[in-house]
């Protein structure tokens, strides 16, 4: 049996296209996380105002609200492009929660064929 260059060129193609699928669920999971936090604020600022009227400690919420963020905020912004291996969501200063697409170069998550919509 000949190696065919053809199928082994396949097989690394393929190869590559799965991490990239993987590295976009990480992508897509970060900022899933960080919406989600995001959404949770108005019950953080119930939980205060709660906390505040029966004359308790918010010190320690606080900071464990404030550590959820920066965790996730950290986490969604070091992902990288599986494409360019630039940051996905950062092109400047600024994190962009809403986009889909690499800040950088494009790549983007909906060219996963594998991809559940909801």
């Amino acid at each position: 049996m000949e190696n065919d260059p053809s199928s082994s060129h396949e097989q690394a193609d393929r190869q590559h296209t799965e991490q990239q699928q993987i590295a976009l669920r990480k992508n897509l999971r970060a900022r899933t996380r960080l919406i989600v936090c995001f959404w949770t604020l108005p019950v953080y600022a119930i939980t205060v105002w709660i906390l505040l009227n029966n004359e308790r400690s918010i010190g320690s919420f606080m900071f464990i609200y404030m550590a959820l963020w920066l965790a996730f905020g950290a986490d969604m912004a070091m992902r990288r492009c599986p494409e360019c291996g630039k940051q996905f969501f950062v092109k400047s200063i600024l994190l962009n929660l809403i986009t889909r697409r690499c800040a950088h170069c494009g790549f983007s998550t909906q060219s996963n064929p594998h991809r559940r919509e909801f």
